[in-house]
């Protein structure tokens, strides 16, 4: 009983004890939730700056920025090689880039960031010049860049490369990085170099990490009092080795990613022409403005090379349908099949149904494009070299196939001759082989653009608007260009032919074009007669259109003369289009001059068709054609090699120095021409033109030309006589 009752009681205890617990924490549950609720009201009531902009917190951190670029240039570059440099690639730049100059010296251009160095001029070699550089980027930059790089104003740097180099980096650490060197030939073992020192050439630029400039710094001024050589970047380096105790870094690949032509200074020569661009980081020297922005305008088509086929790449992952088959166009008869071009040990070209063809030398286009493919080949190729213990060299081309499909891209078959080199112990060896390789290039999207803002864009890249002030620039790329057609014609003599240029002219032009004048730029000829004719139809001829009469007198006929006498008659802005009298043209000749011609940006250089002489086409020579615009084989040919035609502004005609006025006779002059436009800043747009067709007229070759010019003469007499298909007419009975 006794413990019977014991039990009861002590059940009920714990009852009892379990509902006060559960009251007891429900109080203290609930409460806690009050006290939460009033706290978080009273949070909400304080005015904090931290917390009404978020912002505001992470600005109180101070974060560096990777890297400050310091310029070294001087009082003649300044406004050239400088200035090239701040409008390219210091635009593109994941940091900060300075010029330093001398303490006199001065810009045309506000917007450059000129550091004057107080008590430096521009005596070279530049030593106390580099050290202040240095000494001054330590005083008012050092704890904001995490990197700082010596730079001269003849290099190129990459700036997205940059990057990535430095940000595998750490820049707490001492680096004195460039491309390490003991001196050339001559000067080997003369600039008191230690038995493992070595400095980096100031050429293709030096890199500072912060820790190293915090290091040798407060030691610049006491170098500068102990130098053993003339050259700054020798002594720059012996400083840092004694005072960081660091040398320039020995790495092999330092030779690629820091570039220096030593051997050829003007190696780089712009466009295409720059194979060592793809896996440098620094370029040296490009001394040529116009070099430097050709230079920068192929790392952008790489760089857009490179984001176009990773977006093709991406598109494919993410689309479901059928992989990319090698095979993209099905022919339904072996007429649609594409002709395949063979390139001889890269150099000439044998092809079918093309310009030049059956053979010719190898495109610059085409050359170009195959080094580009060559470099991406072998870089897939190398791309695990470390670890499988071999390394692919390129040497040559042996020969390779070209396939155009309009639609999809170009296909490639490539032979290629290589290095195969073993380096892993103890196999070591060094082969030469052939290798096989089929490429595929594909099209990107077709991307639709108006006129005008194509214009817009073509303008944008042109120096002579890139120089302007803003709001200059602003106002002239919104600016329609000219409307007016000056067509320049030089003249001796033929009355018959400038009859039939005039009725051509009549013929085409409708009544409501009112923007077309005739520049006539007249010599006396022996024939009075003819030359009566000539102003007669001239005056009928200003019925229709402005016709505007220079008058050369009895001097000698030169064809660069007569035009540049005719352009000086124009106004700045005149848009020119330099003919010749034996040419017609249809209406559409002239919308496409004003489309094609761009002021300041393009020069139109239209492919004309010339006729082959009547007597090998015509079964009546003598009979004037009903047309003249029509296009077989046997009639005529698209003459590539003619630069005569050319339509352009009267102020891009005299920016790229006009005619050579010392050539006389026939020819030459439009080649001269055409070779200054292609070396100067502005665009070549060359394509054939059907409107444009050159009346064959018989050609005669002075004995007493320059050998240059008499050669040209007779080649191009030859090429006009007849076509290949009457030729071979005329030979095959005596083959048999």
């Amino acid at each position: 009983m006794i413990c019977r009752h014991f039990s009861k009681s002590l059940t009920g205890r714990r009852t009892t004890r379990s509902a006060l617990l559960s009251i007891l924490g429900f109080l203290c549950g609930f409460t806690t939730i009050l006290l939460f609720q009033l706290a978080s009201d009273n949070f909400n009531d304080v005015k904090s700056p931290y917390f009404e902009c978020p912002e505001a917190l992470g600005s109180q951190v101070p974060r560096t920025q990777l890297v400050l670029i310091g310029i070294m240039t001087a009082a003649k570059y300044v406004d050239t090689r400088a200035y090239n440099v701040w409008k390219t690639w210091a635009q593109r730049i994941p940091g900060k880039v300075l010029f330093f100059v001398a303490e006199d010296t001065y810009s045309e251009y506000p917007d450059m960031p000129l550091i004057r160095l107080k008590g430096v001029d521009d005596s070279y070699p530049p030593q106390k010049k580099s050290f202040a550089m240095m000494r001054w980027m330590y005083d008012n930059y050092l704890d904001d860049f995490d990197w700082f790089l010596r730079a001269d104003d003849d290099l190129y740097v990459r700036g997205d490369q940059l990057e990535t180099f430095l940000r595998s980096l750490d820049p707490s650490k001492p680096h004195f990085l460039g491309q390490a060197g003991l001196g050339n030939s001559a000067e080997y073992g003369t600039l008191s170099l230690g038995h493992r020192d070595n400095y980096c050439m100031g050429g293709p630029g030096v890199v500072f990490s912060r820790e190293t400039l915090r290091l040798v710094a407060p030691h610049l001024q006491s170098c500068l009092l102990e130098l053993l050589t003339t050259h700054e970047d020798v002594e720059l380096g012996r400083c840092v080795r004694k005072h960081v105790g660091v040398a320039c870094s020995w790495n092999y690949e330092m030779q690629t990613l820091f570039h220096n032509n030593q051997s050829t200074p003007e190696a780089f020569q712009g466009w295409g022409t720059n194979p060592e661009l793809k896996h440098s980081i620094t370029l040296h020297p490009v001394k040529q403005p116009e070099v430097m922005r050709l230079v920068h305008q192929e790392n952008l088509i790489m760089k857009i090379r490179e984001l176009r086929t990773l977006r093709a790449k991406l598109a494919q992952f993410k689309s479901n349908g059928p992989k990319v088959n090698l095979i993209r166009r099905f022919a339904n008869s072996t007429n649609d099949l594409a002709h395949w071009d063979y390139t001889a040990l890269n150099k000439i070209t044998f092809c079918a149904k093309g310009i030049n063809c059956p053979r010719h030398t190898l495109d610059f286009n085409v050359k170009s494009a195959l080094g580009n493919i060559v470099n991406d080949l072998f870089d897939g190729f190398n791309v695990n070299a470390r670890q499988r213990g071999r390394l692919l060299q390129f040497q040559s081309i042996q020969y390779s196939y070209m396939r155009l499909e309009p639609r999809h891209g170009v296909d490639y078959v490539l032979d290629i001759i290589l290095w195969f080199k073993k380096f892993r112990p103890p196999h070591r060896a060094t082969l030469s082989v052939r290798k096989h390789s089929y490429v595929q290039q594909t099209f990107g999207e077709i991307e639709a653009v108006r006129d005008a803002d194509f214009r817009r864009i073509i303008k944008t890249a042109s120096e002579f608007y890139s120089n302007m002030t803003a709001d200059e620039r602003e106002v002239a790329l919104d600016a329609a260009d000219s409307d007016r057609v000056h067509l320049v014609v030089p003249l001796r003599g033929r009355a018959a032919t400038f009859k039939r240029f005039c009725d051509n002219i009549i013929e085409v032009l409708p009544p409501s074009e009112k923007e077309v004048e005739l520049v006539l730029v007249l010599y006396n000829s022996e024939n009075m007669t003819d030359d009566s004719l000539i102003r007669s139809d001239a005056q009928a001829l200003a019925a229709v259109l402005d016709v505007r009469i220079i008058e050369m007198g009895d001097e000698e006929f030169s064809r660069g003369r007569a035009l540049k006498a005719g352009s000086d008659a124009l106004s700045p802005d005149s848009l020119m289009f330099f003919t010749d009298v034996d040419m017609l043209f249809t209406y559409d000749v002239l919308q496409r001059i004003r489309q094609n011609t761009v002021l300041g940006a393009q020069i139109y250089f239209p492919i004309v068709f010339s006729e082959f002489a009547p007597e090998s086409w015509s079964s009546n020579p003598g009979d004037r054609p009903s047309s003249h615009f029509s296009y077989g084989r046997r009639r005529g040919y698209f003459r590539h090699f003619g630069f005569g035609l050319v339509s352009l502004y009267r102020r891009d005609f005299e920016a790229v120095g006009g005619f050579n006025l010392t050539i006389r006779g026939w020819g030459m002059e439009d080649v001269n021409l055409f070779e200054k436009v292609i070396a100067s800043h502005l665009r070549v747009l060359r394509a054939p033109e059907p409107g444009l067709v050159h009346v064959y007229h018989p050609i005669h070759c002075s004995p007493d030309m320059p050998e240059a010019q008499r050669v040209m003469c007779r080649g191009s007499k030859a090429q006009s006589l007849a076509s290949l298909d009457f030729l071979a007419e005329k030979v095959l009975p005596y083959s048999v």
